[in-house]
């Protein structure tokens, strides 16, 4: 993920979003809650009801998902 993508995800915080791996799997309709922060290396999403933290260099791309 180029790091004009990664500064994008800033402006999905907080919204349903759509997540593709590297490996083409996908994570569907879950919720961004912080996108990858300087120092960190994990992108956090709420799937699910359950916390979790992708590596950054995992997600292949991240877009806008099911409406608020």
């Amino acid at each position: 993920m180029s790091i004009e993508a990664l500064h994008s995800m800033h402006s999905l915080e907080g919204r349903h979003v759509s997540v593709t791996l590297r490996d083409g799997s996908r994570i569907d309709d879950c919720r961004l809650v912080s996108a990858h922060r300087p120092g960190a290396q994990t992108v956090w999403l709420f799937v699910d009801g359950i916390d979790v933290f992708l590596p950054v260099a995992a997600i292949a791309a991240c877009s806008d998902g099911a409406p608020d």
